[in-house]
């Protein structure tokens, strides 16, 4: 209760005291009409039937309230008129750019104008940077505070705080990200549950925070790569590790605050279970036992979708594939969210990092423990301890689940996967751009040889060997795998025998490069480089195929 005043105490400083003291109309307005809203009934209509005091620009929304795709007039006009201020101010920019120095003019002659896909035809209006666009606040200032609204289409609510999980409770994390996500109807998903994020709502999310940046044309950018994503899904057989998203307009308010939402979101299915970094390290108001959670590793975890996530996750060059982005279901089966650190779209000089595959530095984490992959100083000035226990994460190397006997992958992949593959390969960059739908051909390039190394030299050498690639300070060895769990008193242990080496790639583990502290350097092989490969490295295809074919 307390963080819900302090939002509500931030937001009524951000809009002004002046206007939240006026009085409000007897006469029950669209949501269009009000500031704020405490309470929004859905529908088009009042709940008493009366006609309210509609929108007399925008205009009711003439789509059903538990239809997600339709966009209502009232989001469409608003939107229109976004566009028609975007088209304005880049014009008088450049007008009164174009009187400037003469030097300066005679250095723009020639070039073509600008992009700007508000003006392109052929770019659908859920990619448009005005559809993630707010109502300007000096708009809204002028409007009332209504107790009560009408012309809602979704009932947003928080997600919620605490996850009852194997008869424990969880509490919810909030998450990295800035932007909110809500939990709501949808008719879009077998459940008729979906979760929405919204981009750019001008409330921050913690306390004393700042309000999230708001950058449409990124946000734009993002949609059209996470829609690919979910085409690639599809394609490839992923669907069931990938929630399905779709992007639509939400309008509704936000819970607690009131404040109206009516532009575009990011839809998704609703993910049962909690995090991995809940349930093994945040469970409230108490931990699982071991026994528990060696159960859940040992036996229920399902092992088909260890090594399909493995595969999505080095295929789409994953960056950001950590226990918090990771959902763990009571039933062992997994679910992947926050997959848009991909494909070095966010981040160029990340080639992949996932706790899934191995050569990266997430999964050494897992292994050795942060402070010791980190190269951290200590106060004594003496070398970091690496962890010597057995993270549960650990199982978590596909290897262990290959088929009897099969030690790699290589390009023994399951059927439709196999096809995908092959079918990504068979293409040329701009090709698969235009298939899937991704933002740029750079960025399709990236899955494009990705999908080239995976199917024609296997997936070790891929991990190894292929592009998009980590600096070498970042590019680590192979290391024994650990595939159960013992327990040892407070702690766990590898359940078989298990000697991984303790060895780090020489350089700084952050950016990839040199070794630039002014302390030694705990480092000791050149990263990238692979004992077991002999001389010849990544200059020719393994020959390690798997022998066992896929069921």
């Amino acid at each position: 209760m307390d963080i819900q005043l302090s939002i509500i105490h931030l937001f009524i400083v951000m809009l002004g005291w002046s206007c939240l003291i006026g009085p409000v109309d007897a006469v029950m307005r669209h949501i269009s009409h009000c500031r704020l809203c405490h309470r929004c009934h859905l529908g088009a209509i009042p709940p008493d039937g009366s006609g309210g005091l509609s929108s007399d620009e925008s205009g009711s929304t003439t789509a059903s309230s538990t239809t997600d795709v339709v966009l209502p007039s009232s989001l469409h006009s608003r939107l229109r008129k976004n566009r028609a201020l975007t088209m304005s101010t880049r014009y008088n920019v450049k007008v009164r750019s174009s009187v400037g120095a003469g030097a300066n003019a005679r250095r723009r002659k020639g070039r073509g104008p600008v992009y700007d896909p508000e003006l392109d035809p052929t770019v659908p209006i859920q990619f448009k940077p005005s559809s993630y666009r707010p109502r300007r606040q000096t708009e809204m200032a002028a409007l009332p505070v209504c107790d009560e609204c009408y012309g809602c289409q979704h009932n947003l609510t928080r997600i919620s705080e605490s996850t009852v999980f194997l008869n424990n409770t969880y509490t919810s994390e909030m998450g990295a990200t800035s932007s909110w996500i809500f939990r709501t109807h949808t008719n879009m998903t077998p459940t008729g549950e979906a979760v929405v994020k919204v981009y750019c709502v001008p409330v921050p999310k913690r306390v004393g925070g700042q309000p999230p940046t708001c950058n449409p044309l990124r946000i734009a950018e993002i949609m059209r790569l996470l829609i690919s994503l979910d085409n690639l899904s599809q394609d490839c057989g992923f669907t069931d590790l990938i929630p399905r998203m779709w992007l639509a307009p939400v309008l509704g308010v936000m819970p607690g605050v009131g404040y109206p939402i009516d532009w575009w979101g990011l839809w998704m299915e609703y993910v049962e279970g909690v995090s991995l970094e809940n349930f093994l390290y945040r469970g409230i108001p108490r931990r699982l036992p071991l026994e528990t959670i060696a159960d859940m590793f040992n036996n229920r975890l399902n092992k088909t979708r260890v090594v399909r996530a493995a595969i999505f996750d080095l295929l789409t060059s994953q960056c950001d594939r950590h226990a918090q982005n990771l959902f763990l279901q009571e039933d062992g089966n997994l679910k992947l969210i926050d997959n848009e650190s991909c494909l070095q779209h966010m981040w160029r000089n990340c080639g992949f990092d996932s706790v899934l595959v191995p050569t990266t530095q997430k999964q050494e984490i897992v292994r050795l423990a942060n402070h010791y992959v980190s190269k951290l100083p200590t106060l004594t000035g003496q070398p970091q301890i690496p962890r010597f226990d057995a993270d549960p994460q650990l199982l978590l190397d596909y290897r262990c689940y290959l088929p009897e006997g099969q030690e790699q992958m290589g390009t023994q992949y399951p059927p439709q996967i196999d096809k995908c593959l092959r079918h990504i390969a068979s293409m040329t960059p701009k090709e698969v751009a235009k298939v899937y739908g991704f933002p740029d051909v750079r960025v399709a390039g990236n899955l494009h040889t990705r999908a080239t190394d995976m199917i024609t030299r296997g997936y070790e050498w891929a991990a190894k060997y292929g592009h998009p690639q980590n600096g070498q300070a970042k590019r680590y060895r192979f290391q024994p795998k650990c595939c159960s769990l013992r327990i040892n008193r407070t702690q766990f242990d590898c359940g078989h025998a298990w000697k991984p080496s303790y060895e780090l790639p020489l350089g700084n583990p952050f950016n990839g490069r040199e070794w630039d502290k002014d302390r030694p350097d705990p480092g000791t092989y050149v990263g990238g480089t692979f004992p077991e490969d002999g001389e010849v490295g990544g200059s020719v295809a393994e020959d390690g195929a798997g022998t066992q074919p896929w069921p």
